[in-house]
C-alpha cells in the first residue's frame, strides 16, 4: 500500500510539472466510443433480456505525439448505461474494502476486467471486483493493480429513465484509452482464462476458477425498438466540472447500429390482485394492489435463458361503483410538481412531499440488492401536475442503504359519467423486481368508496411489458366480493339500494307573523341511493318578503355557471344584494363529510314561475376544484292559497357526478336567513313542510333504477293568541241607480297600522248584503264557465266581468290588482265570485262562494284567504249593463246594513253590522216651526212629526 501511495503521488506531481503553453484538444477520438455484447464464442449477441457472455465499453482519448493525452490528464469518468441493461451483485459474493486495498479480493468476486493504457506504463490488464458497497450507492466495482487503482460506483437515475450510472472518479494516472468487459454470467468457466491477478501479472501460477454459483451477472434491455445506447461523460484536471458528454449505441459487426432483436420471445407473466380493504358496500376503503412478477431468472443457473421482462405501464381499472371518496378531501394536502421534483435519495420525509398530501404505502422487493425498497404514494396538485388531470399521484421510495430512489407519476382519469377511475403509471422503472406492493390508506378519509350493491366485482390491471413494440398489453383480472352492507348489515335486496331520506326544516323563532330565518336539511345514509333533485311545499303562511330585493339576472347566473369553485367565492356573479341565504353541501361516505358552502340568490321568472331561487355552490373542497354548482329553482305561488313551492325539477337537477366525482351526496342544508325577509304564518294550526326527494340508483349514469321518497316535518307556529285582529271594514255605494244599470257597491278593509307580527291576518270573510241590494239574475247567468276560467280568464264573456279589486300588501314592492269575475261550477247553484289578483308576476285568486236565500239576500263567503299580510283591500262593483248587483226600492229611503264576520288565522272573530253608506241622495230639507194661529191645536191641526202626509 505504501508503495502503491508513492507512485501515485510522484505521478500526480509529474503529471503537475507537465508544460502547459497551449490547451490542446480533450476529449474522446472520434469513432472510438463503443458498447458491444458478445456471446462466448466472440459473436455478437443481441437477443433483448438475455445475459452474454460480456459487455465492453471502449473509448480512446486524443494524444499528442510524444504519448501524452491532449489539453490534460483525464479526471472523472462518468458512464450512463442504457436503461434496462442492469447488474445483480448478488450474483457474485462481494469483497470488502479491506480485502480489495489489500489486494485479497477472492477469485469468485471478480466480474470483469479492465484494461486502461497508462501514459508511460502501456496498456494494464487486472480483474474487476464486486465489492460490498459504501451507504448510498447500489453497486460498486473494483480495478487494481499496483500501479492503477479506480474504484467505480453504481447508481440508479431514477429522472433518466431508471438508467445506471457507472462512476470512476479522481482517476491518479493519466490514461489514454480504457476497455472495460463486464461478464454476463461470472462464474462461468470460459472466464477462467481471465480470472484472477495471475492471468494478468505473467507470473507462473495458473488462473483460478470460481467457486460461486453460475448466475447471471447482467441483463440486455428487454426493448427493441432502437438500439440502445449509451452516454459517457469526462473532465480534465485542466478543466474540472467542465464535461464533455459522448454517446453511442449497440453497433452490429459492421459497426452499425443495432437494435437488439428477439423481443417476442422475451417471457412476461405478471400476476396481480386488486381489492379493497373492506368488503362492505357504500363505506369508505382503502385499495390493496400487489404485483407478482418471476424472479427473472437472475437466480437460475441455466445458461442461455432470457430473463422476463418487467412492465414499463401499467394501467388499473377499477370495477363500475368504485368511485372516488370526497371525504379524501377533508384537510389533506398536496404535493407540488416541485416539491416532487426535490425529492432526492436523502430527502427527510416532508421535506419533499408534505406528509399531508400522503395517501398510501409502496413496497417492493427486487433481488439485485438486498434492501426492500419503501415509499409512499402522495396526492398532486390538481391539474398542476404532468397530466393536468383533476386527480393524480406521485410514487416516492427509496432503499436509502444502497442509493435507490424511485420517483413516479401516476395519471388518474375518471369518467365523466360513471366516475369509474382508470389510473396509469407510465415510465415504469426498467429494474428487476420480483413483486410490488401500494396500500391506500383505510379510515373515514380513505380515498375511494365501495360500490353500492353485494356481489362479485372484477378490476382489470394492463401491463405493457418492455418487449412490447406495439405497445401491446397484457390484461390480468383480478376479483374481489362485496358481502355485507353498510356497517356489516344486510346487502341490499332486489339489486338496488334502499331511499329513506329525512327532512329536518323549520323557523329558527316560531312566533307567528314574525320575521325568522328559515332552516332546511334534506339527509340520507351511507347505502342509500344518491340525491339528485327535490320539491318542496312550503306550509300557508310561510312566506318571503320580496320588498326590496333585486333580482340576479339570467346574465350572472350564466356567469356564475362559468366561473371555477374558487372563482365564485372570491367574486360571486349574483349580487350581494339578492342574496337570500346560504347552503352548505356534505359529502362523501362515513363519519368525515366533505363540505361545500353556497349562497341562495333570488330570481325572477323561470320556467313558468313568476320568482325563482338560484343556488351557487363554490364545489371546492380542500384541493379540488369541481367548478361552481349552479341549481336554479322555481319558485310557485299557488293562486289560492299562496303556498310557496319548488316543483320537481329535470333529471339531475343536483348533479351526482361533477367531472367524474361521484359527490355521495349526504346532505343539503339550506338556510333563508336575509333579515327581515322570511315571514311566519299567523295561524297556529298543526302544518307541515313536505319535500319529495329525488334518488339515483347503483348505476349513476342511468336513471332507469331511480326513484322518488316523500318526507315530512311538522311545522307549527306558537303565540297566536298574543295577536290582535282588528280589521276595519266600510262599505258604500251610490242612490243613482237604475234597472238597466242596476247597482254598485264598493268595500275597503284596512288593517291598523301596527309592527309586523303583532296582527293576525284573515283566514275567511262571510257578508250578507241587505235586501236593497240583491244579485242581478240576469248577470249571473252570463257567468264564464269553470273550464274557460281556468283555461284563461281573459277569454270570459265581458259579461262575466263584474268588478275589479286591489290589495297592497307589505311583501310585494307592488299592489295586486284585477278584476272580479262571476265563474259557474257546472252542479253549483250559483257563480263563484272570483277575484284575480296579479302583481309582480303573482297571481292570486280569491273564490267567493255566492249564495241566494230564498228571501232574496246574497251572502259572499270567502272560506280560504292566504294567510297573507295585507295594509288594504278593495273591491268595486261598478253600475253597468252587467252589473253584479241590483236595486229595490230608494237605497235613500232606508239605512242599509251589511252582517259581516272575519274570521283570524288566529281564530279570532270579529262580527258587526257593516253600515253602507250612500253617495248621491238628496239633502234631507229644514223642518219649519208652525205659525201660532190663536187657537189651541187639535185633531184639525197639522201632521204629525216625522211622517209624510
Amino acid at each position: 500500500m505504501i508503495r502503491r501511495s508513492l507512485i501515485i503521488l510522484v505521478s500526480v506531481a509529474a503529471s503537475a510539472l507537465l508544460p502547459t503553453a497551449a490547451l490542446a484538444d480533450f476529449g474522446i477520438v472520434p469513432g472510438s466510443l463503443t458498447i458491444s455484447a458478445h456471446n462466448s464464442d466472440g459473436t455478437l449477441d443481441g437477443l433483448a433480456s438475455s445475459h452474454p457472455d460480456s459487455f465492453t465499453l471502449h473509448f480512446e482519448l486524443n494524444t499528442e505525439a510524444n504519448g501524452h493525452t491532449e489539453g490534460g490528464r483525464l479526471r472523472n469518468v462518468l458512464v450512463k448505461l442504457p436503461p434496462g441493461l442492469v447488474g445483480n451483485p448478488n450474483a457474485v459474493p462481494a469483497c470488502s474494502l479491506p480485502s480489495f486495498e489489500n489486494e485479497e479480493c477472492p477469485p469468485e468476486t471478480q466480474v470483469g476486467v479492465l484494461r486502461p493504457t497508462i501514459y508511460g506504463t502501456g496498456q494494464l490488464g487486472g480483474p474487476v471486483y464486486n465489492l460490498v458497497p459504501p451507504p448510498g450507492v447500489a453497486t460498486e466495482i473494483g480495478f487494481e493493480r499496483v500501479e492503477f487503482v479506480s474504484q467505480q460506483f453504481a447508481s440508479v437515475l431514477s429522472e433518466e429513465g431508471y438508467g445506471v450510472e457507472v462512476s470512476a472518479l479522481d482517476l491518479p494516472l493519466e490514461i489514454s484509452a480504457v476497455t472495460e468487459t463486464i461478464w454476463g454470467v461470472p462464474a462461468k468457466r470460459e472466464h477462467d482464462r481471465e480470472r484472477g491477478i495471475a492471468a494478468f501479472d505473467g507470473s507462473e501460477n495458473k488462473p483460478e476458477a470460481s467457486t460461486a454459483p453460475v448466475l447471471p451477472y447482467l441483463t440486455l434491455p428487454a426493448t427493441c425498438d432502437a438500439a440502445p445506447k449509451a452516454t459517457i461523460e469526462i473532465d480534465s484536471v485542466r478543466e474540472p466540472t467542465h464535461y464533455l458528454s459522448y454517446t453511442t449505441e449497440l453497433q452490429d459487426a459492421g459497426g452499425n447500429p443495432s437494435p437488439l432483436i428477439g423481443c417476442d420471445a422475451v417471457p412476461f407473466t405478471p400476476a396481480a390482485t386488486l381489492k379493497p380493504t373492506t368488503a362492505a358496500a357504500s363505506t369508505a376503503t382503502g385499495f390493496n394492489y400487489k404485483l407478482k412478477l418471476p424472479e427473472q431468472n437472475l437466480l437460475n443457473p441455466a445458461e442461455g435463458v432470457i430473463s422476463e421482462t418487467e412492465p414499463r405501464q401499467a394501467t388499473i381499472k377499477l370495477p363500475l361503483g368504485m368511485t372516488v371518496n370526497p371525504s379524501m378531501a377533508v384537510g389533506i394536502g398536496v404535493c407540488t410538481e416541485a416539491q416532487f421534483a426535490s425529492e432526492q435519495i436523502d430527502t427527510a420525509s416532508g421535506a419533499g412531499c408534505p406528509e399531508s398530501s400522503k395517501i398510501g404505502d409502496i413496497s417492493a422487493q427486487t433481488p439485485v440488492i438486498d434492501e426492500q425498497i419503501e415509499g409512499a404514494m402522495y396526492l398532486a396538485t390538481p391539474y398542476a401536475n404532468p397530466a393536468k388531470t383533476l386527480v393524480a399521484a406521485y410514487i416516492v421510495a427509496r432503499a436509502r442503504e444502497r442509493g435507490v430512489l424511485i420517483k413516479q407519476f401516476g395519471r388518474i382519469d375518471l369518467d365523466p359519467s360513471t366516475g369509474q377511475i382508470t389510473a396509469t403509471f407510465d415510465g415504469l422503472p426498467p429494474l428487476p423486481y420480483s413483486g410490488l406492493q401500494v396500500t391506500l390508506r383505510e379510515g373515514s378519509r380513505a380515498p375511494l368508496v365501495t360500490p353500492a350493491l353485494c356481489g362479485r366485482y372484477v378490476s382489470e390491471a394492463g401491463f405493457t411489458p418492455f418487449s412490447a413494440p406495439g405497445g401491446e398489453s397484457k390484461v390480468v383480472e383480478s376479483a374481489f366480493q362485496i358481502e355485507r352492507g353498510v356497517d356489516n348489515g344486510p346487502c341490499p335486496a332486489g339489486g338496488l339500494p334502499p331511499f329513506a331520506p329525512s327532512l329536518t326544516a323549520g323557523t329558527i323563532n316560531n312566533a307567528a307573523g314574525h320575521y325568522s330565518p328559515l332552516y332546511l336539511r334534506i339527509e340520507r345514509q351511507d347505502g342509500e341511493q344518491e340525491i339528485t333533485g327535490f320539491a318542496t311545499q312550503l306550509p300557508p303562511g310561510l312566506s318571503g318578503n320580496l320588498t326590496g330585493v333585486p333580482f340576479c339576472d339570467p346574465a350572472a347566473i350564466q356567469r356564475a355557471r362559468e366561473q371555477t369553485g374558487g372563482e365564485a367565492e372570491a367574486s360571486p356573479a349574483c349580487p350581494q344584494a339578492s342574496k337570500i341565504g346560504h347552503t352548505i353541501a356534505e359529502a362523501g361516505v362515513g363519519g368525515i363529510l366533505a363540505q361545500a358552502q353556497g349562497n341562495l340568490y333570488l330570481s325572477g321568472p323561470f320556467e313558468g314561475a313568476p320568482f325563482s331561487i338560484v343556488s351557487v355552490t363554490a364545489a371546492k373542497v380542500g384541493p379540488f376544484d369541481l367548478g361552481t354548482v349552479v341549481v336554479h329553482l322555481p319558485l310557485n305561488i299557488d293562486p289560492v292559497t299562496a303556498q310557496v313551492s319548488i316543483p320537481s325539477g329535470p333529471a339531475d337537477q343536483i348533479p351526482h357526478i361533477l367531472k367524474g366525482v361521484v359527490i355521495h351526496l349526504r346532505a343539503i342544508d339550506a338556510w333563508i336567513d336575509r333579515s327581515s325577509f322570511t315571514l311566519n304564518p299567523t295561524s297556529c294550526q298543526t302544518l307541515s313542510l313536505n319535500s319529495t326527494v329525488d334518488g339515483a340508483g347503483a348505476d349513476v349514469a342511468s336513471a332507469a333504477d331511480d326513484t322518488t321518497a316523500t318526507v315530512h316535518d311538522r311545522f307549527q307556529a306558537a303565540e297566536c293568541a298574543n295577536l290582535g285582529f282588528k280589521p276595519s271594514f266600510k262599505a258604500s255605494t251610490s242612490a243613482k241607480t237604475s234597472r238597466k244599470n242596476g247597482a254598485s257597491l264598493k268595500v275597503k278593509l284596512t288593517y291598523p297600522s301596527a309592527p309586523q307580527g303583532s296582527q293576525a291576518n284573515i283566514r275567511a270573510v262571510k257578508v250578507d248584503l241587505p235586501k236593497q241590494l240583491p244579485s242581478r239574475l240576469t248577470t249571473l247567468q252570463q257567468a264564464c264557465t269553470s273550464a274557460q276560467f281556468e283555461a284563461d280568464p281573459a277569454g270570459c264573456p265581458a259579461a262575466s266581468r263584474v268588478g275589479e279589486a286591489v290589495a297592497f300588501t307589505p311583501i310585494l314592492p307592488v299592489p295586486l290588482a284585477g278584476p272580479a269575475y262571476f265563474v259557474s261550477h257546472g252542479g253549483a247553484k250559483f257563480p263563484e265570485l272570483i277575484l284575480v289578483l296579479q302583481g309582480y308576476g303573482v297571481t292570486i285568486d280569491l273564490h267567493g262562494e255566492t249564495f241566494i236565500s230564498k228571501a232574496g239576500i246574497t251572502s259572499s263567503t270567502f272560506h280560504s284567504v292566504p294567510d297573507q299580510p295585507v295594509t288594504s283591500f278593495e273591491l268595486t262593483l261598478p253600475q253597468g249593463p252587467n252589473s253584479a248587483l241590483a236595486a229595490n226600492g230608494n237605497l235613500c229611503a232606508s239605512s242599509l246594513k251589511m252582517p259581516t264576520q272575519f274570521n283570524g288565522q288566529n281564530g279570532a272573530i270579529v262580527k258587526q253590522s257593516t253600515p253602507i253608506s250612500v253617495s248621491g241622495c238628496p239633502k234631507k230639507k229644514a223642518k219649519h216651526k208652525a205659525k201660532k194661529s190663536g187657537r189651541a191645536g187639535g185633531a184639525h191641526g197639522a201632521s204629525a212629526p216625522g211622517k209624510k202626509k
